[in-house]
Order: structure tokens, then C-alpha cells, then sequence
């Protein structure tokens, strides 16, 4: 506490402060001060105001050896009280944590020396601020700190219900030790008992030179602001929060700055007598000081020309080390593209090879080559997104995705692994989890790849698992938890513990066995890290591992929303399905999945009871099946011969569709399927979305969600129809080769283009034959991004594919910029590319359909009858529409061919025709503003589109 060492102006001041105390109370005030009717009723109906105080709040408001309430909240309120007339009267004998705990309950009318919060606001009312102060951080001279940062994982002493205890709420991985004052917590970081106080600076100031804490130092917020000392009101009394401030309005300039300085100078004691002994003992230092710093100050002045070379040779060497660092990154970037492109041609003319008549000898090296450049690929991509992330030039996307999509694409991608060393895969989804999320599916993807081909490499027996598990829901955000099991050589804890470490396997002897760079596990690590995820390892020498990787996502709820809208149960409330599966627990999880659906199923392990089944007509199987999901590797002889055995089978009532399952990578039996008289064929883990769509398939419900992005249907590769053709845009004679190989094998016509100028030739040759074009980003006289940018002017919807082994930053982005939305990266497998190209054109085909008959239906009430006279209608009124818009358009009568397209946009939206609509909605503007250029190019595609309309039309009819 403060000593005051006059004892004349000591008295005075006691005098002067026990005056205003006691005439706080007056009844009159200032006449500057315009108070209202309802503030003059206010002070009259409430005689005494009930302060609340921080007894140790120096130099803001304390309560002095003598028991008296002083400081700057104490000489406020007393100038608040002679302005106003209103009567305060401090309730003494609390401490700051009791009397704020009487404030909430409402027992104290006012606190007068606060600072505002968020939280506090909830319960107070507050006043302008009388006084800013600056945060600050208080350690022991030893510790070095720079600013709160530092504080992150580490404990802090901290005034409990302070300003400084809320705003380091605002920080979880700070830790807080709470204090019941000031003068407490400091104490206790003087003492070493803590490392840290968070305080204002005026207090802090304050107490450290009262009680002479002289081993400790402030460290202020780099870009923390001032924060405000406040009066708080209950919050009920509005009426004395607006006199309050009408008093500090009135409080003149000069009035608040001796209010300041009368406290703020109190940070030492005023006695004469030890300032002068002080003066002198400085005076002899600064003597002595001043002898022994002129010798220092010729060195150190040396000393600093010194550092300033040395700093400036560290600011060339840092130069130096980034212009290293790009040169590094071009480096790989540029080497990466140059070892693609030999392995594309390795990887892609060994598969055409393998497609050829080959003795058992020379199978045996081609699956050796592509193995080989498959490891090499995975070396190159492992090193390239190392070098990213210690570059720390991974950014995370943030898209819609799909996760069965996902999910499909990486079984794709490792059952050639699985199928390799003849080991199993099992798959399980849980049904409560959604299809669309938003996140990074390139990286998730990356992260299951890793985790999957990790376990696939050390299990030679056995199988390997891929369980995703709902683990908790939080509005939109799903908790999902990845789990991937092996039944492999298992790991010790000393392997565990270092197996997220760069560069490092298992072990030597692992590393020499199993090969690879040991850079797998620590990209998913960083990866799962930088989506705030948790990855964790359990495993048992001898008998397997599990890594489980939880991840949270937000749900894409406008997809999921029109993707639930499509599986309606109302749709398969009809279907019963029988499962025949000798591993229970894959039946249960098909199972799962149909109920999901709503699908009645029932399920055996035994043919013997499967055809007893089919054959009942009372009891519980009274109802015929519509549908047997028959696993391919149970019944005896295989599901061929039993398939077979149903079909010629008299006694079943009813033969039912047939759905059967594959074992991965027979693509021998996916031939056969026709043969057999076998509806559809699915390839094992099934996967909720392609056993759906399967479904829909089979019982021709055309309920699938227009915005579905691809339609999951199992790979089958057998040719196309030959209807499709290809546009191929690149410049390489062996990747030509390969490209155009793999598409005729899939029965696409392919067009090929040397280079985009002679691309965009050809697309306008041959416009309305071309479904896809594969465009080569890196080609003389005109690239692929140029040529996509003069295609997309032609066309808006025709799919372009880029090929590219380009792997730097902002492919991507450019690609998308010039109209590319689809990637194949070179080398590409041909396996995946057969598939991507077969689900795009799938893709592309099932959006063509121009009319949507449920939409048109629903449009007219739901009178099918009523929409079948309206289509014929349609249908004669507009069979002539072209030819007449064709001749207005010739004529430049924009405003007749105006009038024509008004009017079938506002039919073709009743009758369904969304797409006809919107295009006719675009090209009335252009005929409306004489757009020439726009109107040639919305002419060419609704006369395309409009065609195919009317053919959809005619081929209803004749139905």
C-alpha cells in the first residue's frame, strides 16, 4: 500500500477525499447536464447506489491501510456524484471475485471499475470507457517471450473473473491458474511457483514497484489494443447508464487528466530522503558508467560495423537459399514431367501388349515391367508431395465430393494389388452416412491409397479391410472415422514409434525386402495433421496392424438433400430381394445397405435353401422374389451353374432378376455375364452406391439425382457400341498410339489432332459427331489451354479431358480457367483410364436426355394422362420450328425469331424440357440485343438440342 511520506498534502488529500465521500449524497447537479423526466424520477426513487469493488485494483480503485476507497474509479464516481446528484455507497468487505458473483445475482447495482466482454455483456450494462490500458505479459527477467503466441501449451496465472481471464478463454490451448488478485499471481511469478501473469500494465506496474518485485519484466501484445475501463449496470436500469455517461461527457479534459496523473504517478514512494541517497548512489554509478562505457562504446562500435556485414551476408545467403529452393521445386517439377512421360509410353504400350497372344513366359515380364513402373510412379509422387509439404505449398481444396466415388476410385486402384497376391478385401459402410460431404478428396483419397497399399505390402495371407464408422454428428459436421485393418507381419512399439518419420521404415530388413522410399506414412500424417484429423496405430507382432484415421466433414447438405430425394423407399417398396453369400458377415453388410434403401431381403449361405426359397409360395416367402444377389464364389461349381439351374428351374413361380457378385479383377467372368441371361454384375467389396444404382438399372426407375456427378456402375469391359467418338488432341506419336489403342479397344471411334490448332479444326469438322475430346496441355504451335479457350466459344457442354504430366501448382486452377474440369495425369493407368473415360461418356449420355418426364408430370398435377396429350401437342405444334427459325435468322428478322423462341420457352418448362428453357432464355437476349455472334452460336445448339427433344418425343409415343 501507498506511504505517503508528506504529511501536509497527505492530510489534505484525506480531508479532501473525506469530504466528497461524505457528500457524495447531494441532491443537485450540474447544470451543463440536460437529465430527462424518467433520470430525475430514476435518482429520486433510488436513493443509494450499491457499488461493487476490486479491493487490490491499484491504481484503478483499492482500498488503502486505512480503509478507505481510493483511486481513478473512486475520484470518477465521486465527480460522477457532484454532476448528477446521485449517492454511491461501496459495499465493503468483499473481494473482486465476490462482489462480481453479487453483481450477477443482482445484490450490486453497479461495478465501478470493469473492463467489457462479450460474456459480460450478457448481464451488464456499460458505460463510455474513462480509462484505455494495454494488456501485457509478466515473466521473470531470466525467460525470453516475444508475445502470446509463446504462451500456446504452457500455464499462465491470471486475476480470476478479470478481463484478462475472459480473453485467454479465447485461446484453448492455454492453460490458466487462476488467482483471486493481482498482487497474488505476481507474487507467485516472482517466486518461480509460475512462469506467466496476463495483466493490464497500469496495475501490474502498480504492484511490482510497491512491492519491489524486481525480477520481473513486462512483455507487450505486438497487435493487441487497448482495452477500456468501463462502469457496469445492472442491466435493468438503462435510465443510469445514460446519466452515467452524461456525467463523463461533462467531466472537462483538464478534470480527467489530474485524475490520471494523480494515480498513474504513484508508482513509488515520495520520501525525499532515499530519492536523494538514490541520486547519489545513480550519480556514482552513472560516474563510473560513463568512465567504463567510453572504452566499450569505441568497441562496440566496432563490434556492430562487424554484424552489419554479417547481417548483410546473411541476407545474400538467405537470397541465395531461396532462389536454391525454387531452382529445387522447377527441378522437380521439370524432371517429374520428363520421367512421366517415358513411363506413360512403358506403362501404356506393356498393357497393349498384354492384350495380345503371349505365352505364360512373357506375361510373367510384362506384369514384372508394369509392377516395376507402377514402384517408380509411387516414388516420384511420394518425393514431389514431400518437397510440397516442407515447402509448405500443399493447399487443401475444399469441394463437394462423393464419398462412395471416392471410395469406388481406390478400390479400383489397389484391387490389381489385391488380385496379385490373392489375399482379401473386405469393405463396410456405415449406412447413417451421408454421400456428399465437402473437403479434399484428392488428399482423403491419397491418405486411404497410402494406408491401403501400406497394409497390402506386408500381408501375404490373409486379408485386408477397409471400415468407415460414423463416429458422432454435430449439426452438418459428420465425425467419420476410416479404419484399415491387415493380418501382416505387425509392427513392435519401437517400429510404431517411428514410423511417421520421413525417410525411415520398420527396419533395415523390412526396407531391403519390401522396397519403397518410407515417405507414405509421414505424407499421411501431414495430410491428417492439416485437416485438424487424428491418425492412430495399434498393432501385434506377427498378427497384423490397424490405422484409424478420423477425419470431420461438413455435409454438402443441397446434394444430399436431391441425393435422398432420389432413393425415396417409396420407390423399392415392391422389391423383395434374396442374398446368397457364404461370408455372413459381407451378407449383413449388403443387407444393411438394402434396408437403407427400404428393401425387403431375406438372406442364406446354403444354394440348397436359396432354391427352396425361390421355389415357396406360402408362409413367409409367399411373395415371389424380384431379385437374388448371388455371390459368384458360393454355390458349388460356381454362380454360373447355379444361375443356370434357376433358369431352367419349373418350379420357381416367378424368375427373378439376377444381380451377381465378382471377385476383383475377373474380367473373364464380367464377359460371361450376357451368357448366362445375368441382368448386372458387380465387382466385390460392394459398394453402397453401385449395388443402387444396379437396382435402378435393372427395374428401369429413373429416380437417379440429376446433379450426380458420375453413375457408379460396375466396370464391365466389354466394348462400347461404337457410337461414341473421340476427339484426341497430342502431339506424341507413342502416347497417340496408346490413347487412340486403348479407346478403339473400348469400341470409340477416335479423330486425332497434332496439335490445338488443328483440334479446334477438326471439332468444328466434325461438331455433332464428337462426344470427349483428350486434350495435351504441352504442344507446338497452339497448347491445350488455348485450344479448350476457342473449343469452349463452340461449345459449353462438350467434355474436354486434359492429359498432362505436369504436376506444379495452379494446373488445376488454369485448366479450369480455359474449361477443363476433368484429369487424366500421365502416366495414367490404362485400367482407370478405360473407366474414367466410360464414366464420363456414361455420364455425358445421361445428361443428354433433354426431357424430364417426373418433372413434366408433376408440372400438370400428376395426370400422366393429361402429359401425354399435352407432349402430342407439343410435338405437332413444333415440328417445324427449325426450319422456320432457320429462315428468320437467314433474313436477320431477330425480332420474329424473337417471338418463336419466346413461346417454346414458356411450353418446353411446362412440359419438362428444363434444359430447352434455359437456353431459350439466353438466346431471346441475344436475339433481343442483336448479339450476332452469340445468336450463330445459340442458334447451332438449340437446334441440336431442340431436335433431340422432339426425337425423345416421338420415341414416347411410339412406346
Amino acid at each position: 500500500m501507498r506511504k505517503c511520506s508528506f504529511f501536509t498534502i497527505g492530510l489534505f488529500i484525506i480531508l479532501f477525499h473525506f469530504f466528497l465521500f461524505n457528500n457524495i449524497q447531494a441532491v443537485v447537479w450540474d447544470s451543463n447536464i440536460e437529465l430527462t423526466d424518467n433520470e430525475i424520477k430514476f435518482i429520486n426513487e433510488n436513493p443509494v447506489i450499491r457499488v461493487g469493488i476490486d479491493p487490490k485494483f491499484v491504481p484503478f480503485e483499492f482500498i488503502d491501510k486505512d480503509g478507505r476507497y481510493k483511486g481513478i474509479a473512486s475520484d470518477y464516481l465521486n465527480m460522477i456524484s457532484k454532476k448528477t446528484g446521485l449517492k454511491f455507497k461501496v459495499m465493503e468487505g468483499l473481494t473482486w471475485v465476490e462482489a462480481y458473483e453479487e453483481a450477477l445475482e443482482g445484490n450490486i447495482d453497479v461495478l465501478a471499475a470493469i473492463s467489457k466482454t462479450e460474456e459480460r455483456e450478457n448481464h451488464f450494462l456499460f458505460s463510455k470507457p474513462y480509462y484505455n490500458f494495454k494488456r501485457v505479459i509478466v515473466v521473470r527477467d531470466t525467460k525470453r517471450i516475444s508475445g502470446i503466441q509463446d504462451l500456446q501449451g504452457k500455464t499462465v496465472a491470471v486475476q480470476k473473473n478479470s478481463s484478462h481471464h475472459s480473453y485467454l478463454l479465447s485461446y484453448p490451448k492455454i492453460n490458466l491458474s487462476l488467482y483471486n488478485s493481482v498482487e497474488e499471481a505476481l507474487t507467485a511469478v516472482a517466486s518461480g511457483t509460475e512462469d506467466f501473469f496476463v495483466g493490464n500494465l497500469a496495475t501490474t506496474n502498480y504492484i511490482i514497484r510497491s512491492n519491489a518485485l524486481t525480477n520481473l519484466k513486462f512483455v507487450a501484445f505486438e497487435q493487441e489494443e487497448e482495452q477500456g475501463i468501463h462502469i457496469a449496470v445492472r442491466k435493468d436500469w438503462p435510465e443510469l447508464i445514460s446519466i452515467i455517461n452524461k456525467a463523463i461527457d461533462a467531466i472537462t479534459e483538464e478534470e480527467k487528466i489530474s485524475i490520471i496523473n494523480k494515480w498513474i504517478d504513484l508508482n513509488t514512494e515520495n520520501n525525499y530522503k532515499e530519492i536523494i541517497k538514490a541520486i547519489l548512489i545513480i550519480g556514482g554509478i552513472v560516474v563510473i558508467a560513463l568512465i567504463i562505457s567510453s572504452y566499450w562504446i569505441i568497441r562496440l562500435k566496432k563490434e556492430i560495423e562487424k554484424r552489419k556485414k554479417i547481417q548483410e551476408d546473411l541476407e545474400i545467403a538467405k537470397k541465395e537459399a531461396e532462389k536454391a529452393n525454387q531452382f529445387k521445386s522447377s527441378f522437380l517439377a521439370r524432371m517429374s514431367h520428363e520421367i512421366r512421360t517415358p513411363l506413360n509410353a512403358i506403362i501404356g504400350m506393356t498393357y497393349l501388349l498384354k492384350k495380345t497372344k503371349i505365352n505364360l513366359t512373357q506375361k510373367m515380364y510384362i506384369d514384372r515391367i508394369i509392377q516395376s513402373s507402377s514402384n517408380m510412379l509411387s516414388i516420384v509422387n511420394d518425393i514431389l508431395d514431400f518437397s510440397k509439404i516442407e515447402a509448405g505449398k500443399v493447399e487443401l481444396e475444399y469441394i463437394s465430393f462423393d464419398l462412395d466415388k471416392l471410395i469406388y476410385d481406390v478400390i479400383n486402384i489397389v484391387s490389381y494389388k489385391i488380385d496379385e497376391k490373392k489375399i482379401g478385401l473386405n469393405l463396410s459402410k456405415d449406412p447413417l452416412i451421408p454421400n456428399w460431404f465437402i473437403g479434399d478428396e484428392k488428399r482423403i483419397e491419397q491418405i486411404l491409397l497410402n494406408l491401403l497399399n501400406n497394409a497390402i505390402k506386408f500381408t501375404e495371407k490373409g486379408e485386408v479391410s477397409l471400415e468407415i464408422r460414423l463416429i458422432a454428428k454435430e449439426g452438418s459436421k459428420y465425425h467419420l472415422s476410416f479404419i484399415i485393418k491387415d493380418t501382416g507381419i505387425g509392427m513392435t512399439q519401437e517400429q510404431i514409434n517411428k514410423l511417421f518419420t520421413p525417410f525411415t521404415q520398420a527396419d533395415v530388413s523390412i526396407s531391403r525386402k519390401f522396397g519403397g522410399t518410407g515417405l507414405g506414412l509421414s505424407i499421411v500424417k501431414n495430410f491428417v495433421d492439416m485437416m485438424n484429423g487424428e491418425i492412430k496405430v495399434y498393432s501385434t507382432e506377427g498378427e497384423g496392424s490397424t490405422f484409424i484415421v478420423r477425419l470431420s466433414l461438413n455435409l454438402d447438405e443441397k446434394k444430399e438433400l436431391e441425393y435422398k430425394a432420389s432413393i425415396s423407399k417409396e420407390h423399392f417398396k415392391n422389391i423383395k430381394i434374396l442374398i446368397l453369400e457364404k461370408n455372413t458377415s459381407n451378407m449383413n453388410i449388403i443387407a444393411n445397405y438394402l434396408r437403407t434403401f427400404g428393401i425387403e431381403c431375406e438372406l442364406t449361405t446354403s444354394e440348397t435353401s436359396a432354391l427352396s426359397m425361390l421355389e415357396s409360395t406360402t408362409g413367409k416367402f409367399s411373395k415371389p422374389f424380384d431379385l437374388v444377389i448371388i455371390d459368384y464364389e458360393t454355390p458349388i461349381g460356381g454362380g454360373f451353374r447355379f444361375v443356370d439351374c434357376i433358369k431352367k428351374n419349373k418350379n420357381i413361380p416367378k424368375l427373378p432378376k439376377i444381380i451377381m457378385m465378382l471377385p476383383i479383377m475377373r474380367e473373364d467372368l464380367f464377359d460371361r455375364l450376357e451368357k448366362h441371361e445375368i441382368d448386372f454384375g458387380i465387382g466385390k467389396p460392394v459398394i453402397p452406391s453401385i449395388l443402387f444404382n444396379a437396382i435402378l438399372e435393372i427395374f428401369k426407375l429413373k429416380v437417379v439425382a440429376a446433379n450426380q456427378s458420375y453413375r457408379m456402375i460396375e466396370k464391365n469391359n466389354k466394348p462400347l457400341d461404337g457410337s461414341y467418338t473421340v476427339l484426341l488432341v497430342e502431339d506424341n506419336q507413342t502416347n497417340q498410339l496408346i490413347a487412340s489403342s486403348l479407346l478403339e479397344q473400348m469400341g470409340i471411334n477416335v479423330i486425332i489432332a497434332n496439335d490445338g490448332e488443328q483440334g479446334i479444326k477438326l471439332f468444328k469438322e466434325y461438331y455433332n459427331t464428337i462426344d470427349l475430346i483428350l486434350m495435351d496441355l504441352h504442344m507446338p504451335v497452339m497448347n491445350g489451354y488455348e485450344a479448350s479457350k476457342a473449343i469452349r466459344k463452340l461449345s459449353k457442354t462438350v467434355p474436354i479431358v486434359a492429359m498432362t504430366a505436369d504436376v506444379v501448382n495452379g494446373v488445376k486452377e488454369e485448366c479450369e480457367k480455359n474449361g477443363i474440369y476433368n484429369y487424366i495425369s500421365k502416366p495414367f493407368d490404362p485400367e482407370y483410364f478405360i473407366q474414367k473415360i466410360k464414366s464420363i461418356l456414361n455420364q455425358n449420355h445421361f445428361n443428354k436426355h433433354i426431357l424430364d418426364e417426373i418433372s413434366g408430370i408433376k408440372n400438370l398435377g400428376n395426370n400422366i394422362e393429361l402429359y401425354n396429350k399435352v407432349l402430342d401437342e407439343y410435338y405437332k405444334e413444333n415440328i417445324n420450328v427449325i426450319e422456320k427459325l432457320e429462315k428468320t435468322i437467314n433474313n436477320n428478322n431477330y425480332f420474329e425469331a424473337e417471338q418463336i423462341i419466346h413461346k417454346i420457352k414458356s411450353s418446353s418448362a411446362s412440359i419438362g424440357a428444363k434444359k430447352v428453357h434455359e437456353l431459350c432464355v439466353k438466346f431471346q437476349k441475344a436475339l433481343k440485343e442483336n448479339d450476332k455472334e452469340n445468336i450463330n452460336l445459340f442458334y447451332r445448339e438449340f437446334k441440336e438440342t431442340f431436335s433431340k427433344l422432339l426425337e425423345e418425343i416421338l420415341e414416347r409415343r411410339s412406346k
